[in-house]
């Protein structure tokens, strides 16, 4: 089986030599037809009064009137006449030309004749025949352009075709790396820099490589932290269960309340694992219907700030005015709720969190704002916290109760709403979330 290559090379390559073929002997043919529609012997009664006037010029002006009237001739039809002395030079200095004439045996009439002096001269007169240079028509001009094609037609046939193929075969191998698991391969490192289609296909190769490499880190982080999480809280049940096994019944309370503790934290572990697998799937069926926006945030900044902690802020609710938005109203609950838990975990608890729709900037599209007063986010990550199982900190989320997974459960149920989501640092501290979501779904 031939390569791209090869394939690539004959196709060319005898595409060329074929189209020049034709066109060699379609110019070949038309030159004979025109030679052999002029009249043969209109170059032989030339010949003779070119010879007539040079003998005229010889008898009237001697030698120089002679070479004089060679020179008068035009320059092509002077190729095809040559006057020779007595002493056997050619009288216009050419005795290479004619040299070469008679060693290729042309066919040349000769006449000769001599003045009232004595002065004897020979002229020569080729006879007219078709030349058979490169650029010429006959067999011989023909196979020359032939080969000259041929020649020419293969370099640029294999220049282009391994500009071509060469790409493409490290397409191929670095394909093979990354089917074999080594998804640091990187094509742009083994080939020269192209602005074509190769090379953007070579760009988009190398952004799809790194993406699956690092959604495969992330995926394998999930299943440390996982392991971490899981092993944390079965560890202290196990503790607590052996020491509720030394006590009395009566003296259990403690340990109870550690091992329904450390059951929540399990259940929420997997509530959020199985919260990002359905939030991500392409196939979610939503119930969608026409939604009071602001009662619906009040509703849950209502069941949020019940969770907060005697004295302290919470969760501070600003609506400008109604909105109403047509949307699924239990995947928009649960993102809005992952958000504002994630702001009141990292803000400062005196601060607390504040939270803000507005609806009258753009008639289209209403804007939900979570800001908190936390530390922030520094601007480099600022658009990765939404990726999956992303950490700004390693330890963070381990250390306030989260996985990393509630952002990217935001940022897809987003997402399915034909919404976008961004987040940014607020000048005088902390973090702000935007959530942007169409109110005319044809206008998203």
């Amino acid at each position: 089986m031939l390569s791209l290559f090869w394939k690539l090379f004959l196709t060319m390559w005898l595409s060329i030599v074929g189209f020049s073929a034709t066109i060699g002997w379609l110019n070949d043919k038309l030159a004979r037809e025109q030679w052999a529609e002029e009249p043969a012997n209109t170059f032989s009664r030339g010949m003779i009064r070119i010879t007539q006037r040079a003998q005229q010029a010889l008898q009237m002006d001697g030698r120089k009137g002679l070479r004089d009237e060679l020179l008068n001739i035009p320059r092509m039809t002077r190729s095809h006449i040559y006057v020779v002395d007595a002493d056997g030079q050619e009288l216009l200095g050419r005795d290479n030309a004619l040299k070469q004439l008679v060693d290729r045996r042309t066919v040349m009439d000769t006449t000769e004749f001599e003045n009232d002096q004595g002065d004897a001269y020979t002229i020569l007169t080729v006879n007219r025949t078709p030349p058979t240079t490169l650029l010429a028509p006959g067999p011989q001009g023909t196979a020359l352009r032939l080969v000259a094609a041929a020649i020419l037609s293969a370099l640029i046939s294999y220049f282009l075709a391994r500009s071509l193929a060469t790409p493409l075969e490290e397409l191929r191998k670095a394909s093979r790396k990354i089917a074999a698991g080594d998804l640091a391969t990187r094509v742009s490192k083994t080939m020269p820099a192209r602005q074509d289609e190769i090379g953007q296909l070579a760009t988009d190769f190398d952004v799809m490589t790194a993406r699956l490499q690092a959604m495969q880190q992330a995926n394998q982080r999930l299943l440390q932290d996982v392991s971490h999480e899981l092993r944390s809280p079965l560890a202290r049940m196990s503790v607590a269960i052996e020491i509720a096994r030394q006590k009395g019944v009566g003296e259990i309370g403690s340990e109870i309340d550690r091992i329904t503790l450390e059951s929540e934290r399990l259940e929420s572990l997997v509530n959020d694992v199985l919260g990002l697998l359905r939030e991500t799937s392409e196939m979610v069926v939503m119930s969608e219907e026409d939604l009071d926006l602001s009662a619906l945030m009040s509703d849950l900044v209502e069941v949020v700030n019940y969770e907060v902690p005697e004295g302290k802020p919470g969760v501070s609710w600003i609506a400008e005015q109604p909105c109403v938005f047509h949307g699924d109203r239990e995947l928009l609950w649960r993102a809005m709720e992952n958000l504002l838990r994630n702001a009141l975990r990292y803000t400062d608890p005196d601060l607390g969190v504040l939270l803000s729709l507005d609806a009258s900037k753009r008639k289209s599209r209403v804007t939900l704002e979570v800001r908190d007063y936390g530390a922030g986010v520094p601007e480099q990550e600022l658009e990765k916290i939404f990726e999956p199982f992303y950490r700004v900190q390693e330890s963070r989320d381990r250390d306030t109760g989260g996985h990393g997974l509630g952002l990217s459960i935001v940022a897809n149920a987003v997402k399915h709403h034909g919404g976008s989501i961004r987040a940014r640092n607020a000048e005088d501290g902390g973090l702000i979330v935007a959530v942007t979501l169409p109110l005319d779904r044809d206008t998203a």
